[in-house]
């Protein structure tokens, strides 16, 4: 489950009456996806049954002065407003149906799990699960409607490799040095090079390191000896 609009649907099919449903603000969560990451792989919901979103994922103008950081006065009213809101936001979902970008992202999704692209990149997608798939292909919708840039591949890749970190470099603009900071495996490898591919231009020329960092001058944290790649 990835929205509002699909825990309400799930809550009626299962008989869970909508006041027993209660709301909150996720405490931690991607800015690239609605839901809390554990409810994205769950089937069937429990009783009681909380709740947490982020309300800024489609809703920022909504509560982005409720929940502003600086707001810290009258807590209980605001936790009783924001389930009120999200209650009626969520029915007013239901009533709109599925938006165009999110049936293109079903359908992306279903391409590549089905070997449209080939079963090189079926393979590569089916690892990844839940949060992260959803960053995929929400980054991939970006694309499509913004083209490619390196602030987008970078964004995507430093999610779905924690350690990663992205450089371009001073002497091309087309030379990408990505510093991955994990054990090179062939799952974690699959991954990265679907990343590249689907993300950056042909004209760019990525080099990937793992484990070890390359030195880069000026910064002592890159240049200790024995554990420097070499470009």
């Amino acid at each position: 489950m990835n929205y509002l609009w699909e825990i309400l649907l799930q809550a009626r099919a299962q008989g869970i009456e909508e006041k027993g449903i209660h709301f909150r603000q996720a405490r931690s969560y991607s800015p690239y996806i609605e839901l809390a990451a554990e409810y994205l792989n769950i089937k069937r919901l429990e009783e009681p049954c909380y709740v947490e979103l982020n309300p800024n994922y489609r809703f920022q103008k909504v509560f982005q002065e409720l929940f502003h950081p600086e707001v810290t006065d009258f807590q209980e009213l605001r936790k009783g407003l924001f389930q009120l809101l999200i209650h009626q936001i969520g029915e007013n979902d239901i009533r709109a149906g599925m938006t165009k970008e999110e049936y293109y992202k079903k359908l992306l999704g279903r391409a590549f799990a089905a070997g449209d692209y080939g079963t090189d990149k079926k393979e590569a997608y089916s690892l990844f699960r839940g949060a992260d798939r959803e960053v995929l292909l929400e980054g991939m919708m970006t694309l499509y409607r913004e083209g490619d840039s390196i602030e987008l591949f970078r964004r995507v890749m430093t999610v779905l490799v924690p350690r990663c970190i992205v450089y371009a470099s001073n002497d091309s603009p087309y030379e990408i040095l990505i510093y991955v900071g994990a054990k090179q495996t062939e799952r974690l490898e699959k991954k990265v090079q679907f990343v590249i591919e689907q993300f950056l231009n042909i004209r760019y020329q990525p080099e990937v390191y793992y484990v070890y960092h390359f030195g880069i001058i000026g910064m002592e944290e890159t240049m200790q000896v024995g554990e420097i790649a070499i470009c």
